[in-house]
């Protein structure tokens, strides 16, 4: 019975990833109904202090990185058969994640500079480590889907990773631009969320049909 619900969570447990993605997607525009300026120049403002979706970004975050921490364990079990080492490396990557730009976000008020104190200095550490973790898991899963022939995926994850770190790269040269600043975070976080998101409903849609045609046994 225990074995059959662990099997069970694995099987959905990338509803988790796709949930937390889903929700970071529309943060920027669900909190932005609530804050008073017109433009913020990153994501992290929305918590800042005097900020009226400060404690609403913090419970936001703190639930995205445990849901991204909880929903690993589908990525391992559909990676295993090509490298079960590098699997175990790829879903250490997403935890880290999930601890570092979201845990951090939600404990580490960030205080319109990343240098301000020591918990906008934490806050910008958990970002920094956590979008690395997740680029070179991105990078990662490149190489395992090259080893195993999944071309078409190998050449969208690609370039969804060169779009992303230069972004990334120019949002940080631009942050006096609030507009632009925030649409280049934007662009750069979403690149990193692509590869997931696309490998998790491709490989969540290929179990279904499996599921479907051996309950129908066709």
């Amino acid at each position: 019975m225990i074995k059959k619900a662990i099997q069970i969570y694995i099987s959905l447990s990338l509803i988790l990833v796709i949930l937390a993605i889903c929700r970071e997607i529309s943060l920027p525009a669900i909190l932005g109904i609530f804050t008073t300026r017109k433009h913020v120049a990153l994501l992290s403002d929305f918590g800042a202090p005097g900020m009226p979706t400060r404690h609403l970004f913090e419970k936001w975050e703190l639930i995205d990185g445990i849901l991204f921490i909880l929903g690993t364990p589908f990525y391992y079990q559909y990676l295993k058969p090509i490298s079960k080492k590098y699997a175990k490396l790829f879903v250490s990557l997403v935890v880290i994640y999930g601890i570092g730009d979201c845990i951090f976000s939600a404990l580490f008020d960030y205080s319109g500079s990343y240098f301000a104190n020591w918990h906008s200095c934490l806050h910008a550490f958990g970002s920094l480590v956590g979008c690395g973790a997740l680029f070179i898991a991105n990078c990662l899963l490149i190489l395992l889907l090259l080893f195993d022939s999944q071309l078409q995926f190998v050449k969208m994850f690609t370039a969804t990773q060169l779009i992303s770190i230069i972004a990334c790269v120019l949002c940080l040269f631009l942050e006096s631009r609030p507009l632009i600043a925030s649409t280049l975070q934007i662009i750069g976080l979403y690149g990193l969320y692509l590869p997931l998101l696309v490998l998790g409903l491709f490989a969540g849609f290929k179990n279904l049909k499996i599921w479907v045609f051996r309950e129908l046994k066709l």
